[in-house]
């Protein structure tokens, strides 16, 4: 039987992967709809309606599998907490989502914890390490011996070398290329379209062609 799903966040990525479980997942999850303090409950979109905000999900008498549709690290990290400590005796289903398409090329030696949506084409080789409510989004690559730590977000068409390091919150734009075994610090952002080939501190944000700190 199909379990009751919902998802937070009904923004683009959210509609992604309302989109992701509807085709593809249909015999699994039974979607319910979005979870979103920022539109009317009842409103309908794609489709699915919004149920409403978090604490409606927190008084809901089902515990559906909790899908998060956000792109924001911080953020993001913020509600799983907030869940946590709302749920009675911290029971909440945080399934991972991993696209049909999406290739892991030896998936025995692929560690893989929780939360995680993993979208459309991407592909992971062997011996990735990626913990915990992490998006790596459409067409992304990773290589063999990298980690990919907690709340990261990778956005699209990333390339990302063999050996390279992902810290939490870390925030990889669209495009980014991460070469030479580069690691990126805790809470670091790395724009759209940059070539990093060295380490990247704490909390820092780099651009450019090379990438260069700039802030």
């Amino acid at each position: 039987m199909n379990r009751e799903a919902v998802i937070i966040g009904a923004g683009g990525l959210g509609r992604e992967i309302a989109a992701t479980i509807i085709n593809y997942f249909p015999n699994q999850y039974h979607l319910i709809g979005f979870i979103d303090d920022g539109l009317e409950p009842g409103t309908k979109v794609n489709d699915l309606k919004i149920i409403g905000g978090l604490e409606k999900l927190l008084k809901m008498r089902i515990r559906p599998s909790i899908f998060i549709g956000l792109g924001n690290p911080k953020i993001k990290s913020t509600i799983v907490s907030k869940l946590r400590r709302g749920f009675e005796l911290n029971i909440v289903n945080f399934p991972n989502l991993i696209h049909p398409f999406a290739r892991l090329h030896q998936g025995d030696f692929i560690e893989i914890g929780i939360g995680n949506f993993i979208a459309d084409s991407v592909i992971i080789t062997t011996n990735v390490k990626i913990g915990d409510f992490n998006l790596i989004n459409l067409t992304s690559t990773i290589g063999h011996d990298s980690y990919i730590g907690n709340y990261c977000s990778i956005m699209p068409a990333v390339n990302i070398s063999g050996g390279a390091q992902l810290e939490d919150f870390a925030y990889v734009g669209t495009g980014v290329k991460l070469i030479k075994a580069s690691s990126i610090g805790k809470g670091s952002i790395i724009g759209a379209g940059a070539v990093v080939n060295q380490s990247v501190g704490e909390n820092e944000t780099w651009a450019g062609v090379p990438a260069r700190k700039i802030g």
